[in-house]
């Protein structure tokens, strides 16, 4: 069996040229297979006296999996040709691209493959605008690829743009089958086509005249072939047939993809003449993607953290307790997300407040399946959010993923549509689109900026309170009663008004500006990306530190809230209570820790001051120091260290360029916060920061005296010589 794939832009003549190809192979005793890839489904009516079908997409829509049959999608033809018709959605709606994908599989599925064909017709739609459509382009579907044109230079280069696709498909197999000229009428036309096929090495397969005749035949609704068989235009239609022939006979017919760049084409356009390129040359650059593709540590520092925009905005946005959020998106993505947000918080230790309230209560799913792809969601999110309105629900945040972008759905105009029809609840959008926003950081900061709009802007702040921004469970805050930052803040005598962005109500959202002052709980970057946003949308200043790490920025702190509040002689009280428990604690671990070579990776946090200054307080020796790149608007307002000017930091570190240093230094610990593991002998620790205030700095430093007190790798890691199990360093040895 032969497959061949009729291409072209929209308009040219692909379907009528494709059932008089169909109808010539089965008049010379080829078993035929003609399958329309054009959403308005009209390549094979010529074959079946006019006659419309039922599509693969409307029947997969209307039918269930296991209902259907092949023998509902595949008519006979004339000259027992059989039809298939993919279709699509309707305009402006879904993705006929997907579509095509789907059609393809289905088939193949129903059985498609176990039928006696000898050749199957592919008329595909226009020029190849997408993956989907691309689709018969590929080796497993096309043998034979003919591109239909005439003398317009915008045909030309929809038929040069083919060839370019054919290239990016193409492993050095030649698929090209030759050119049909589509005539017209127009001045000059054979001389433009010949001087393209001349400059990409292609073949005039035939030339087919501008007639009346099409006309009078279509109006009958048959082929050419079928009215007029003794016509000129049927000897020049009959000669793609034998084309397809010979190529099946004799694939070594079949030739490169050539295509020309614009330059190229600009000039055929000017009705010059143009060389073909050179054998085994390509004109635009490498298209080869192992070729463009840039190394793994190379691609690696494009972005530390790749990971879906969408997961990152439906964690922001869940943050609100009183809320629904619709991923509008497929039933897995909705299941990814939700899990990875509950087992956060369990991992945080919130159990019974997690069986009580659990997350995924508030997660709800447009349940995007391979269908609504096609055919668009809209309506889909539009009855999701009716059953949550019957169902009590008022304060509503939409958060789209790759499907719901890649096909087009307007969910704005469905949400102002419900939020018409219902003006008293809340509705907010966050257009993720998968990661279109970028990775889950950026998508954890549009979800802020959606909170964000419920904040009253006219409140005023009053009282002793601040308001918490970012907070998320890895900052080891344990539950509320015995939570690091409300001790510490209630030791100085101010409340929390705001925990923005963690477990929070829309009332205290609404009345944020009650804060007097506003902290980042940690300092990273999507923390400072919500100080940002916040900052911009409501007029407010956040601190430029964070919640204190560490007995030096609890010095800052109390300076700052003794000030601010007028309560400096209750906040040096607390310093000094604070302050006396952690040198007792630090003199105490000296005995354990003084002397030992210490080496930090820091590939996420921003800040890591609080670490160094415990490790000098320690009298622990610092080995080396290696920093990630600083990342776009991410670091903005990052601060320099208060120690670089007296300890090297190495900057633009990698976690691919840690191995080699841990074994020229050959530290006594490791800490770092990627996971990674190093060398045999030396211990690990990995690091957040460690929380609000210094009794998190004393249980780290304690933790840090218990990893070293115990071997550096488990026994049952070792080998017989006391080398860890699967090291490179004695790979082979």
């Amino acid at each position: 069996m032969i497959q061949i794939a009729v291409y072209g832009k929209g308009g040219i003549g692909k379907s009528t040229v494709s059932a008089n190809i169909s109808y010539a192979l089965a008049d010379i005793g080829k078993k035929v297979m003609q399958i329309g890839c054009d959403p308005k489904h009209d390549s094979t009516r010529a074959l079946l006296n006019g006659r419309e079908q039922t599509t693969v997409l409307n029947y997969i829509k209307d039918t269930p999996p296991f209902d259907r049959r092949l023998e509902k999608v595949v008519l006979d033809g004339l000259n027992g040709i059989k039809c298939v018709e993919a279709g699509g959605p309707e305009p402006g709606i879904g993705c006929a691209g997907r579509g095509i994908l789907s059609t393809f599989d289905t088939l193949r599925r129903l059985g498609v493959d176990d039928m006696d064909i000898n050749v199957k017709v592919y008329d595909v739609l226009g020029d190849v605008v997408c993956g989907g459509f691309a689709v018969p382009l590929r080796n497993e579907y096309a043998d034979g690829v003919y591109l239909v044109t005439s003398g317009e230079f915008m045909s030309l280069y929809a038929a040069n743009n083919i060839l370019k696709g054919i290239r990016n498909f193409d492993k050095g197999i030649p698929r090209v089958a030759g050119i049909i000229l589509n005539c017209r009428g127009m001045d000059n036309e054979q001389s433009a086509v010949e001087r393209f096929a001349e400059a990409v090495s292609l073949p005039i397969v035939a030339r087919v005249p501008r007639s009346s005749l099409f006309a009078e035949a279509e109006k009958k609704g048959v082929p050419l072939l079928h009215m007029f068989p003794d016509s000129d235009e049927a000897a020049e239609l009959r000669k793609i047939a034998e084309s397809v022939v010979s190529i099946s006979n004799d694939p070594s017919l079949l030739l490169e993809s050539k295509p020309l760049n614009d330059e190229q084409m600009g000039r055929i356009a000017a009705g010059e003449y143009v060389l073909p390129n050179p054998e085994g040359t390509v004109p635009d650059g490498p298209v080869c993607r192992t070729c463009i593709r840039k190394t793994g540590s190379e691609k690696k520092r494009e972005k530390l953290v790749a990971s879906c925009a969408a997961a990152g905005a439906v964690y922001g946005c869940t943050t609100v307790t009183d809320s629904v959020t619709i991923i509008h998106g497929p039933r897995s993505c909705a299941h990814i997300m939700s899990s990875s947000r509950n087992l956060s918080e369990i991992r945080r230790g919130r159990k019974r407040k997690f069986m009580d309230d659990p997350q995924f209560m508030r997660i709800e799913s447009t349940d995007m399946d391979d269908t609504v792809s096609v055919f668009g969601g809209a309506g889909l999110l539009e009855q999701k959010i009716r059953d949550l309105i019957l169902e009590g629900c008022t304060r509503f945040f939409i958060v789209t993923t790759c499907v719901s972008g890649i096909i087009g759905d307007n969910v704005i105009d469905v949400v102002t549509a419900m939020s018409n029809q219902h003006p008293g609840l809340y509705f907010r959008v966050v257009e993720a689109d998968g990661n279109i926003l970028g990775d889950w950081e950026d998508g954890y900061v549009e979800a802020a900026d959606a909170v964000a709009d419920m904040i009253d802007r006219d409140v005023t702040a009053s009282g002793r309170s601040v308001n918490l921004i970012a907070e998320r469970y890895f900052f080891r805050i344990n539950e509320d009663k015995d939570d690091d930052a409300v001790a510490l803040l209630n030791r100085f005598g101010i409340g929390v008004n705001c925990r923005f962005m963690y477990e929070t109500g829309m009332d205290s959202i609404v009345n944020f500006k009650h804060g007097t002052l506003n902290y980042m709980v940690n300092d990273d970057a999507m923390a400072r990306g919500v100080a940002k946003v916040l900052e911009k949308k409501i007029n407010i200043r956040v601190e430029e530190d964070p919640l204190p790490c560490g007995l030096y920025e609890l010095k800052r702190f109390a300076e700052r809230v003794g000030e601010v509040f007028n309560m400096r002689e209750e906040a040096a009280e607390v310093i000094r209570k604070e302050e006396a428990e952690y040198w007792e604690a630090i003199h105490g671990l000296r005995k354990r820790l003084e002397g030992k070579k210490v080496s930090i990776e820091s590939f996420y946090f921003h800040s890591i001051d609080w670490l160094i200054e415990l490790i000098l307080d320690l009298k622990m020796e610092i080995s080396f120091i290696g920093l990630a790149p600083e990342r776009e608007w991410k670091t903005e307002r990052r601060k320099r260290s208060r120690f670089e000017d007296t300890i090297a930091f190495t900057k633009d570190y990698w976690p691919d360029d840690a191995s080699d240093d841990t074994e020229r230094i050959i530290p006594d610990i490791i800490l770092g916060d990627s996971g990674r593991t190093g060398i045999a002998d030396v211990h690990h620790m990995s690091f957040v920061r460690a929380g609000v205030g210094v009794k998190c700095v004393i249980r780290f430093a304690t933790e840090m005296a218990d990893v070293m007190s115990a071997p550096p790798v488990e026994g049952w890691r070792l080998d017989g010589r006391g080398e860890m199990m699967g090291d490179e360093r004695y790979a082979g040895n």
